[in-house]
């Protein structure tokens, strides 16, 4: 089976809505991410849910996530709030699923006992705001130093002791992986994959950022394709997301020629493969 691409907004977050869609449909991709933290765009500019999935319906797109409910394992009311608002945003937009990232800075002063229980407890309190509207958390490690939720198998562990797979399925980013050093696949437990590349050569994994993020072709250290091959062989049949954050690949004036050709690198690799 052929993967099913996806675009995540962050790709072009300069662009209104109309021309992201735009380029989306340009590029071939199936679906897309629309995002919550670019100012100035959907959600943060009060467009109805109801316009942005009229648009996207008219384009024949599909929405892949809404991304993302930042620090879901601090839980505060606050964060009680911002999850209600974000939760029904997304059931309003017909999302399968929100993003669910961790706290991942480096001066949180956590211990290791006192992340794993946040986590529980995030996971816990967040759990009945996703089944009321029939949304999905995909729950997110991120990598990076600092991150209190950096592998796949915490994230699997800690959904597991609350019994949440009712309302949780985790996001599998390739990226994140790499960086740092992860080696166990869910794919079962998979609902959503991230994909990006990286070129430089010069920083080891745990050294690299999210703006090193860019697009996928030869010489990618991050292994994107034996990555995708792997979780296709696994039987995973979900969107892969184009998820870069490099201010280039932002500010290419050739965007969509570059991005049109990385996505079709990344296909037909792993139609080859089939």
């Amino acid at each position: 089976m052929t993967i099913r691409l996806a675009l995540n907004r962050t790709c072009a977050p300069q662009l209104t809505l109309a021309e992201f869609i735009a380029l989306a449909s340009r590029v071939g991709v199936q679906a897309v991410e629309i995002r919550n933290d670019i100012e100035g765009r959907e959600f943060q500019d009060g467009t109805p849910a109801a316009e942005v999935k009229a648009r996207l319906d008219d384009a024949g797109l599909k929405l892949a996530s809404v991304n993302a409910l930042q620090r879901f394992n601090d839980w505060t009311p606050d964060r009680a709030s911002e999850a209600e608002a974000l939760v029904a945003y997304a059931a309003a937009l017909g999302a399968p699923g929100l993003v669910l990232c961790p706290v991942h800075n480096e001066g949180h002063g956590w211990s290791e006992a006192e992340a794993e229980h946040k986590l529980r407890e995030g996971l816990a309190r967040l759990r009945p705001i996703l089944k009321a509207h029939g949304v999905t958390g995909y729950v997110e490690p991120l990598g990076m130093k600092g991150s209190t939720m950096t592998r796949q198998d915490s994230a699997v562990a800690a959904v597991t002791e609350i019994d949440g797979w009712d309302a949780y399925q985790l996001c599998y980013d390739t990226f994140q992986f790499f960086r740092c050093g992860d080696t166990q696949l869910f794919p079962e437990r998979i609902g959503l994959a991230h994909m990006s590349g990286i070129a430089r050569t010069d920083l080891a994994p745990g050294e690299l950022t999210e703006p090193d993020r860019g697009l996928i072709f030869v010489g990618d250290r991050v292994g994107n394709i034996a990555q995708l091959r792997a979780l296709k062989a696994a039987g995973y049949q979900g969107f892969v997301s184009m998820e870069p954050f490099s201010p280039e690949v932002q500010r290419d004036p050739e965007l969509a020629t570059h991005l049109r050709a990385s996505l079709e690198y990344v296909a037909n690799l792993l139609d080859a493969a089939s």
